[in-house]
Parts: C-alpha cells; structure tokens; sequence
C-alpha cells in the first residue's frame, strides 16, 4: 500500500504541467477560452461519451461512477493535437500538446468510494493580427483554467448510483491587444492579466440494469449548476514604437484599472442511454445543453460576437473480442469509436461556430498480475468553423494516450 501512495503522489506532482496553455484556437479569444477536457482516453475514444461506467475505470464526466469502482485506480492521460487552420486566402498550422488529467479512485467499501485529482477546465492560446499600408494590429492571448476535484459516489440500490463532485477552479490569463496607425508616431497595446478562482459543484447518477439474460441498460443524468468564478484583473495600457521587423519596443507602461469581480459560469445538463453485453460491446448516445456564457473582461472583443445556448449530441461505444482469452492477446483488447457534433454557443458575422470530431481507440491489456490494469490510445479527426463571413476553418487530428493502473486497498490479508 505504501508503494501505491507514492505512486499516487507522484502522479499528483506532475500535474504541475497542466498549467500550460493546451490550445492555440483563435477561437479561444472569445469568453473564457476553449473548453477542452473531453474526459478520459476512453471517454475521447467513443466520441466523449459519459454514460457508460464499470467497477475498474475512473469516469472522470459523472461523480455517480464511483458508486460502482471496486479497484483503487490511477489515471493519467496526454493529448497531443496537430491543427490545420484556412481562411479563403491563408492557411497556418499549429500544435499542442499537455497533459490533460491526473486523478485517483478509491473504493472505501462495497458500496462507496471517492476519487480526486486534477483536470483542465478552459484553455486560451492565439495570435491573430492584421497588417496593411495603413495600420498593424496583433491580438495575442494565453492561460488556463484548472479544476482540482473531489468526488464521491454512492450505490444507493442495486441498479441505482448516486454522486456528487466538489470542485475548486484556478488559473490565469493574459490577453493582449496592440494596433498601431501609420499616421501616428506611437502605437498603444492594452493587456489584461487575470486570475481566476472560484468553487462549483457536478450532480450525477446512475442507472444500470439487466433487461434480458444477456442485454444491459445503462443511462446517466449528470447537472452542473450555474456557479460563480471570480476574476482579478489589472489592465495596463502601454505606448510602443513599432520597428521595421515587426516587433514592438515598449516606450512606456502604466496602469490603468484593477478590479475584481464575480463572473457566471453557465450551467450544464447531460442525459444519456447505452445498451449493451456486459463485457462485451456497448453502444450509447448523449445530449447536452449548456447555458450562455459571455464572460470577458477585454475591451477589444469584437461587436460581431454573440454568446447563445450550446447543444452536443454524442455517439459512441465499445467491442471486445473475447475477455478473457487465454490464446490472443488481441481478443482481450477493447475497441473504442465514436462521434460527436457541437454547436460551440458562439455566433460569429451570423454564422453559427460547430465543431465535429469522429474518434476511435484501443484499451490495451497491460501486465500478467492485473488483467484489468490497461494502456489507451485514441485518435480523433475533426473540424471547427467555417471559412465563410471571411471567418476561419481548423481541422485538427488529436493523438492521445492514457494509462489506467489498478490495485486492492483495505484489503485484510489471510497469510502473512
């Protein structure tokens, strides 16, 4: 147990990485950022789908999971994404890549059992501009928002869980807006830093039942309230002289403003259904709807953009072969794919934002002692934006790869 916990600790230790800016979307000017947590390898895998939940697998999207984990269990996962991105005159390329989650399960008895680590929460990383005969603009920005958790589920009858999520959300970002006119001598850049920190809360439960001999049902609601996260901010306004390779020599800084205030994080519903052979395939679907969210603390956001409801549908499941094979290491793999569709809840020039993504991936069986313990990999392929209203289009491929290691706690030993 003692090697466990270090291994825990360690895991939490390198969470520190998760403070980098995981995006570098110029979608991610608008609001707080880019969401970006899709959960897990697995959940990513079968297109971000939350419904399904087992006793050996962290579900990192709906708290009620835990009232069925047996295993202690670690997760840990990364993600890397090469982007593509096209207007009707220009195209660049861009990549990220971060950890995405550390966490820890832990059952505390037939019935029960808690879980906490770290997750990404919104992320900020862009660079856009413009230069002509006549003027130079630059907008760049970077920063995340974290969420450390703890969750706890409850098996409250047989075929019914019940969970609830404690969350505390932090980070920083900086925001910068330069322009400069060819008639004057100066140009003037405004940057906003911002600290971010504020307490939500996740509701989830469970249903999972056999219908027939050999037919499961499984089907999840998971709610997120409407929360307050406060922000901190100093704006600074400076002068620059804008010299002949582009780059700006700052002439001179002052502050301009501090303020801090209580912004609104938009609340979240999700409903899902999967049927299935219990340790053999699943297939489920899922519907979320978000709130509004507008939040911004910059004074150069662009009056063209406006903030409404988001709407996801997601699709996606699971095969194995054959368990427990004794003959094919391949039998014993689980075969991951899914879909998912997103309106992004941002309307840019009157053009909606969407984002779509097609996933698929492999659980990988790993060591002779714990047939549970497993190595994920997943891939997506997707598509964000439009090129039309002179807007922009990303196509992006994700490579992600995760690790899913499992051991007994508060375990009596018969022998010494």
């Amino acid at each position: 147990m003692i090697r466990s916990i270090i291994i825990a600790v360690i895991l939490m230790a390198s969470s520190y990485s998760l403070a980098q800016s995981r995006t570098s979307s110029p979608y991610s000017f608008f609001g707080l950022g880019q969401e970006t947590f899709k959960g897990t390898i697995e959940n990513r895998s079968m297109g971000s789908m939350l419904t399904y939940a087992d006793s050996v697998h962290i579900n990192l999207r709906n708290p009620a999971a835990y009232g069925r984990l047996r295993l202690t269990t670690y997760t840990i996962g990364g993600v890397h994404t090469e982007t593509w991105a096209s207007t009707e005159n220009d195209n660049d390329t861009y990549d990220a890549t971060t950890i995405e989650y550390v966490s820890i399960g832990i059952p505390v008895g037939r019935r029960t059992a808690f879980g906490f680590g770290l997750i990404p929460f919104n992320s900020v990383g862009y660079e856009i501009g413009n230069i002509s005969p006549t003027n130079y603009t630059r907008f760049t920005g970077e920063g995340s928002i974290n969420r450390a958790y703890f969750s706890l589920g409850y098996q409250l009858l047989d075929a019914l869980s019940l969970g609830a999520e404690f969350r505390y959300n932090f980070g920083e970002e900086t925001n910068s807006s330069s322009v400069a006119i060819n008639t004057v001598q100066f140009g003037t850049n405004e940057t906003n830093e911002t600290d971010f920190s504020g307490v939500s809360y996740n509701f989830g439960l469970h249903f999972q039942k056999m219908i027939s001999d050999d037919m499961e049902l499984q089907a999840s609601a998971v709610y997120s309230p409407e929360s307050d996260l406060n922000a901190k901010s100093e704006r600074n306004l400076s002068s620059f002289f804008l010299r002949q390779d582009l780059t700006e020599s700052i002439v001179n800084t002052q502050v301009t403003e501090t303020s801090n205030e209580d912004v609104k994080l938009p609340s979240e519903l999700t409903l899902g259904i999967g049927l299935g052979k219990p340790l053999k395939w699943n297939i489920g679907l899922e519907y979320v709807q978000k709130g509004s969210s507008s939040l911004t603390d910059r004074t150069f956001v662009p009056q063209n953009a406006t903030f409404t409801d988001a709407n996801i549908i997601r699709a996606g499941g699971f095969y194995i072969p054959n368990y427990n094979s004794i003959t094919s290491y391949w039998d014993r793999v689980v075969y991951r794919g899914g879909v998912r569709y997103e309106e992004l809840g941002l309307e840019l020039r009157g053009e909606n934002i969407t984002e779509f993504g097609i996933s698929f991936g492999l659980g990988l069986p790993v060591g002779r002692s714990n047939a549970f313990s497993n190595a994920n990999i997943g891939f997506e392929y997707g598509q964000r934006g439009t090129t039309d209203a002179g807007l922009i289009k990303e196509d992006f491929f994700s490579i992600s790869i995760g690790l899913s290691l499992n051991d007994r706690w508060f375990q009596k030993r018969k022998y010494n």
